[in-house]
């Protein structure tokens, strides 16, 4: 099993919450990036990293060509981690 990255608080300690998708820091409770072999690749928009920036971005697949697209429909080259979107505040 590939491991999520280090916690920002610096924690390596980390929960899998299964139901959500997701990886916790045990510390801090703060999501974390995990690696982008494990992002869903369903149309799903997540939150993705590439060295030196982040957007939401959604797998894309057609005849031509399958990888991680942006809201502007760029394709995206060296995706390395990815996180599921926030929640939306609350009223």
């Amino acid at each position: 099993m590939t491991e999520p990255a280090k916690c920002n608080c610096g924690s390596i300690s980390w929960e899998r919450r299964i139901e959500e998708r997701r990886y916790l820091c045990a510390s801090c409770k703060r999501p974390l990036w995990q690696p982008i072999e494990t992002a869903p690749k369903d149309g799903t928009i997540i939150l993705v990293y590439e060295p030196g920036f982040f957007q939401t971005a959604a797998w894309e697949a057609n005849e031509f060509k399958a990888g991680w697209t942006n809201a502007a429909g760029s394709w995206l080259g060296d995706v390395t981690y990815w996180m599921p979107l926030p929640e939306a505040p609350h009223e």
